[in-house]
């Protein structure tokens, strides 16, 4: 037992024993110890008394971020009907009858208009039901005494009174939505209108004048008078019409819609153009 423990020591501590590597000329000296390198780095210190962690998002963790899932939605029918729509509109040649539906009027003039269209909103059942028992309370009083039975001045609203309104020529604004539905209902308003020289503007869209009018939607509605304080103001409106309207209808009886690619056609074009020119660089 002695001899083996003595062994075993002497191969232990025996010198000479470990490989020593062959020694060579001047070699180069070592890349200095770089510092920042090995240093682990220290933790910012605040006074905040919370400190961060980070976020765990599995089951029953901290609330994800929210996210567009917009492109993982099954959207109602209506809604992809309107983008289709709205596509198709844009790709294929548009005729200038329809094409004239989408330069609508500006949006400083177009709040203007419907404040004096929500000004002149006809009276509501309520209100009429107010004002003819109030008259028949007058005339109950006296009965000899002349009560005023006249409705308020308001606007026309619907196709069939605004159309008789243009043709008669008593109208001195009309004002059509744009996003009418089938647009057929209104597609020979505009014509109407320059036949008749009555000026005529076309907004965005038919839930603002609805809304302005008390209702869903409307798809046009007509001036045939205002009161005397705000006759400068429909003037002035009239003017802006006419120069976005009337004065250009030979441009919009004339101009063609549609025909826009899309952002991935022009982009293949671009590069089909790219590659010929390079093709005839290199023939050249």
């Amino acid at each position: 037992y002695q001899r083996r423990v003595m062994g075993f020591l002497y191969f232990i501590e025996m010198p000479g024993k470990e490989k020593s590597a062959p020694v060579k000329g001047a070699t180069k000296a070592a890349a200095p110890y770089k510092k920042a390198a090995t240093e682990a780095k220290k933790p910012k210190t605040t006074n905040s008394s919370f400190s961060a962690k980070a976020k765990n998002f599995g089951i029953g963790q901290d609330v994800p971020f929210s996210r567009d899932l917009s492109r993982f939605m099954r959207w109602p029918t209506f809604v992809t009907m309107q983008r289709k729509k709205r596509v198709l509109i844009r790709r294929l040649k548009v005729p200038p009858a329809i094409n004239q539906f989408t330069k609508v009027l500006d949006r400083s003039t177009r709040n203007e208009v419907l404040k004096l269209v929500k000004k002149y909103a006809p009276e509501t059942r309520k209100e009429r039901r107010n004002r003819l028992k109030a008259v028949a309370e007058e005339k109950k009083k006296d009965s000899k005494k002349t009560v005023n039975t006249k409705a308020p001045l308001a606007i026309l609203t619907g196709i069939q009174e605004v159309t008789r309104a243009i043709e008669n020529k008593t109208a001195k604004l009309v004002v059509i939505a744009n996003n009418v539905e089938p647009l057929e209902l209104v597609l020979w308003m505009p014509t109407l209108c320059r036949k008749n020289q009555v000026p005529y503007a076309i907004v965005k869209d038919k839930a603002r004048i609805g809304n302005a009018v008390g209702q869903k939607t409307t798809t046009c509605v007509a001036f045939t008078g205002v009161k005397a304080e705000d006759e400068t103001t429909l003037k002035n409106v009239v003017r802006s019409v006419n120069a976005r309207f009337m004065v250009r209808s030979d441009v919009i009886r004339r101009q063609w819609g549609g025909l826009q690619l899309s952002l991935r056609s022009r982009a293949a074009l671009r590069k089909k153009h790219s590659r010929a020119k390079a093709a005839a660089g290199i023939k050249a």
